[in-house]
């Protein structure tokens, strides 16, 4: 995933140039001229108190001393809408603002809040966003494009998690390092306006200290009736910026109208929220004073337990990015700061060591070889230097599973001295074809590919070790990939050179793993290749072919894994094309789907395609027209049953296209 958020970055950055402004990213704000509301803006009608719900799943459980309940693996899913909008003001002489345009971010979906874990006085929860509406736009239009958006819903929706005291009061926040500050932004924006603290027992009233994306306030609760409470916002008394929180000084003013109604459950948790909010931040610089208005509401779905959420943050740890919920939000001036406080003080030998002693334990194990790579990582983006010293450790006789980590890190890395590495360690015939063949696939994934990696592969791919010359020509095709967004002309250069590698196979095996290393490059110039396959004899062939279109863009990819869907007469061909089209928006291929599932004589296809349309019923609603069909009319009675389970097992909106993963 986080491959593919690097991939996205440069497109990304172009449109963050145009949106990246107050959506929840500190005070610096102030700095970037744009767009200003209407000239009065009336603040925020006090809110409504919510309605009173009533979640299914498990009952809301009172402590024995009236406190917030914390249980370690309980899932909290929320129904969840708000609506952002951004803007500057420009003071005329006579004290009127100028209005200039705005910008206006509107989220609807699930939020998702797990406990994790709790040390003390720590609570530990993870957080995941899951979207069915999202919408930003400036001037009253989208300012998004279909690749950017893509981008940012990814980001928006991948798992983050938080650091509470026992209280509720969000400390600290912990992102996948490869989500973008727009996104971090929105997702710190909803966290803080979710908040709800009480020390000890909720009273009458009360007053706490709390942060937010702007900086540090004071709240003060007060009790409407036995399960409802209203918050407002005082004052601030400091403000995020890049040296920290800084003591709210003259040059600065804010001014905040919030009103937030919750109706808790008896564990003190929200069962449900409804909050306006109306800021201003204005400095005596002449800068133009910035404006939001946030709209939040939440709704209790199901409270239920999920023992995979314990112990989550401390597998990701290594992989996550920290920093306070006050905080600014630009990126850090050292680039590699992360990389110091992912390694900590490890060094080279301290790694090697870990890795030779890996626990027994499967999950254990796993972990630990999860936080090697990273801190191995982050040492070869500090030491570039350091990664030379790989092949050596690798000759000395390290295991596959210790080894992987390691050459995983330097295809992270990605250093000239790391592909150097990746290459010398793929050639070596002293290591393991085990070891040889993660070298290999590290190599083609390699985010910055050189010509010394992409010769290696070259070479690689005419191997008479088999299993070395697949994964080659494999990686091969994900070089061409990764090097399609620095150097267009020499990725195209690896796609016409695959090309001609079909043309010249001489058997149907060779001719499907270099038609499944075109499918890697995701390049439309791989399509006259496949179309040619396409109409090839061999059912090898054309199943190759038919898993190479699933990331190639565009329609008449659709075209031709619809057209195969329902003529090709082998099974295999057929239940391909169901898998390629797993990958891709289901749209344009709902039509082929839906013949497929009524015609089809084969049972695994027809399995495969209800078995796809209860994937992404959550987001597509035809799928569950042709579900409740399935429903009743699919003859095999165990494939009745299963779409009987798809339409009566309650889902949320999913994205309708899920991550791609690169054949090795």
């Amino acid at each position: 995933m986080n491959a593919m958020l690097r991939k996205s970055r440069r497109a990304l950055s172009l449109s963050v140039a145009v949106v990246l402004v107050l959506m929840g990213l500190g005070v610096a704000w102030w700095r970037h001229p744009g767009p200003a509301p209407e000239a009065q803006r009336p603040a925020p009608a006090p809110s409504q108190a919510p309605t009173s719900v009533m979640a299914p799943g498990l009952p809301p459980q009172r402590t024995a001393d009236g406190t917030r309940s914390w249980v370690p693996g309980m899932l909290y899913r929320y129904e969840v809408s708000t609506d952002q909008k951004v803007a500057f003001a420009n003071k005329t002489p006579s004290g009127v603002d100028s209005a200039l345009p705005g910008m206006h971010l509107s989220i609807q979906g699930e939020w998702n809040v797990g406990v994790v874990a709790i040390d003390g006085e720590r609570i530990d929860v993870r957080v995941n966003l899951k979207l069915s509406t999202f919408q930003l736009s400036a001037e009253d239009k989208d300012v998004l494009t279909p690749e950017v958006r893509r981008t940012l819903t990814t980001a928006l929706e991948m798992p983050f998690f938080l650091t509470l005291g026992r209280s509720g009061s969000v400390a600290l926040t912990h992102f996948e390092e490869g989500v973008d500050d727009l996104s971090r932004g929105v997702l710190r924006t909803l966290v803080a306006s979710s908040q709800f603290v009480v020390y000890g027992a909720p009273t009458a009233s009360w007053q706490a200290e709390e942060h937010d994306t702007t900086g540090k306030y004071v709240a003060v609760y007060q009790r409407l009736a036995p399960n409802r409470f209203e918050k407002t916002k005082q004052s601030y008394t400091h403000v995020a910026t890049p040296q920290g929180l800084q003591p709210l000084g003259s040059d600065i003013r804010i001014s905040v109208n919030t009103r937030a109604a919750f109706e808790l459950g008896e564990d003190l948790w929200a069962q449900s929220l409804q909050s306006n909010e109306h800021l201003e931040v204005d400095t005596s610089a002449g800068l133009p004073a910035a404006l939001t208005d946030l709209e939040l509401s939440l709704r209790l779905l199901e409270r239920r337990r999920v023992p995979s959420l314990i112990g989550s943050l401390e597998a990701r740890q290594g992989l996550l990015s920290t920093s306070p919920l006050a905080s600014f939000q630009g990126r850090s001036q050292d680039p590699l700061a992360h990389y110091r406080q992912v390694l900590g003080n490890k060094t080279f030998e301290d790694l090697v060591k870990e890795l030779r002693s890996l626990p027994a334990e499967e999950k254990a194990r796993d972990d630990a070889r999860t936080r090697a790579l990273e801190q191995l990582r982050a040492l070869f983006m500090l030491k570039p230097e350091e990664a030379l010293k790989v092949p050596d450790i690798l000759r000395s006789g390290l295991s596959p599973l210790a080894a992987s980590p390691m050459l995983g890190a330097l295809s992270a890395a990605s250093t000239p001295q790391a592909i150097q590495s990746l290459v010398t360690a793929s050639g070596d015939q002293a290591l393991s074809t085990d070891v040889r063949m993660d070298a290999v696939s590290a190599l083609g994934m390699a985010g910055e590919p050189t010509r010394e990696g992409v010769d290696a592969l070259r070479n690689l791919g005419r191997d008479p070790n088999p299993m070395l010359r697949d994964t080659a020509t494999l990686a091969f095709g994900n070089a061409a990939f990764q090097m399609s967004d620095t150097d267009a002309r020499g990725a195209e250069a690896l796609v016409y050179e695959l090309s001609n590698g079909y043309r010249t196979a001489s058997t149907p095996e060779q001719q499907a793993i270099v038609l499944r290393s075109m499918g890697n490059t995701r390049a439309p110039g791989t399509l006259d290749t496949l179309r040619t396959a396409l109409r090839s004899s061999s059912v090898l062939v054309r199943e190759a072919a038919m898993v190479a279109l699933r990331n190639v863009p565009g329609p008449e990819a659709d075209q031709l894994l619809s057209s195969q869907l329902l003529a090709d007469p082998a099974v295999q061909v057929r239940r391909s094309a169901v898998f390629a089209c797993s990958f891709r928006p289901p749209g344009p291929l709902l039509p082929a789907l839906g013949q497929a599932l009524r015609k089809d004589p084969s049972d695994a296809v027809r399995s495969d395609i209800i078995q796809l349309l209860g994937n992404i019923r959550g987001s597509v609603p035809e799928a569950l027209v042709l579900l409740g069909w399935a429903s009743q009319n699919e003859p095999h009675p165990e494939l009745r049953q299963m779409a009987t389970v798809f339409l009566n097992t309650p889902t949320t909106p999913v994205p309708s296209q899920p991550d791609s993963t690169p054949t090795r």
